[in-house]
């Protein structure tokens, strides 16, 4: 029985360092093919325009809306920004 129990740990340790090892021999392959210092680096990702981050405070609930998403009004030539069509049937300005 204990033969068995040291068999099953000494295959465990020599698994750990058998892995150990790959490891340290994959990151020191992986760090040889760093680009050298005449290399020139890669262009960073294009990133599509972001949407519009103002935000307005719906006068009724006091909900801060995206300006690109909120439903407007013109109330004495200004524009206010509602979350939704039930606020903004409940305006009275």
């Amino acid at each position: 029985m204990f033969a068995l129990i040291e068999r099953l740990i000494f295959l465990l340790f020599l698994v750990s360092v058998i892995r150990s090892a790959l490891q340290f021999v994959f990151r020191m392959w992986r760090g040889s093919h760093a680009p050298t210092a005449g290399a020139r680096p890669a262009s960073p990702p294009r990133q599509t325009p972001a949407a519009s981050t103002v935000l307005h405070q719906d006068p009724v609930c006091g909900t801060y809306v995206a300006a690109d998403t909120s439903l407007k009004r013109i109330v004495g030539g200004k524009v206010v920004h509602f979350c939704s069509a039930e606020c903004r049937d409940r305006y009275n300005g």
